[in-house]
């Protein structure tokens, strides 16, 4: 397939927010894919489920350092953004024209989720879809949820760009002192059963993009992380070109 004539969304944390860089992912995945444009929203620190009380999205999501507070700085305000230059319904609505027409969205959070381990089985995800044999509502699913996070941020998604494909992608290994390996697969494996039960979102498994957390040193550079957590240029082309790859093979 040729997307020279496609236009591509990317959400997420700090190490898609490197954007074009050399140690920015999407750097490699455009000179694979060769968008006709894209717009990258990644902001440094973003968890992909809400983090606190209250939630109050300002439409302005921006790191605001290591040790304040999470909870505008979410990939639901990342959305809000969105809506605030893409839905005319929205209060504070001022149309941004970058925000048309995407073809193409792509995810990818997690890595900064430090929530104890939510309950993972058919009936904890299901709790975010249905109840009682009634579709919930969506404004009562629970963001603070990977499953309700991730089914908010898709019908919100799929409601903006009803013929836009969407993607989430799981967060890669890390070095063990940065995040333990069992809590990456643990969100991962997580991931992909929410967008089983999505069925119409796509899951990019880089977990597997060939990172791995046992070559990679705490706050030094490693083998492809460059303090244990974030891409060195080496890592970033091994995430652009796993992640283009997944993309690639799903249209052709």
């Amino acid at each position: 397939m040729n997307f020279k004539d496609k236009k591509i969304l990317f959400l997420g944390d700090s190490i898609t927010a490197l954007n074009t860089t050399e140690r920015g992912w999407v750097r490699y995945f455009n000179e694979i894919i060769m968008p006709e444009s894209f717009v990258n929203l990644a902001v440094s620190g973003a968890r992909l489920s809400n983090s606190a009380e209250p939630v109050e999205f300002d439409g302005d999501p921006v790191f605001r350092g290591e040790n304040t507070d999470y909870r505008q700085n979410v990939v639901l305000n990342q959305i809000e953004k969105l809506s605030r230059g893409k839905n005319a319904d929205n209060k504070h609505f001022n149309r941004n024209p970058d925000y048309d027409g995407f073809d193409i969205i792509i995810i990818a959070a997690g890595t900064n989720d430090w929530f104890c381990k939510e309950k993972f089985d058919i009936e904890a995800i299901e709790s975010q879809f249905t109840e009682n044999g009634e579709v919930i509502p969506l404004e009562k699913v629970n963001c603070f949820t990977f499953a309700g996070a991730m089914r908010f941020i898709y019908e919100k998604l799929r409601g903006f760009y009803p013929d836009s494909k969407i993607f989430f992608c799981s967060p890669i290994q890390a070095a063990e002192a940065k995040r333990p390996y069992d809590s990456i697969l643990y969100k991962r494996n997580l991931m992909r059963a929410v967008c089983d039960r999505l069925s119409d979102a796509v899951f990019i498994d880089t977990f597997n993009c060939g990172i791995c957390g046992i070559y990679e040193k705490n706050e030094e550079n490693g083998r492809d992380l460059i303090d244990g957590l974030h891409p060195n240029a080496d890592g970033a082309k091994k995430i652009g070109l796993f992640n283009a790859r997944a993309i690639k093979r799903y249209f052709d």
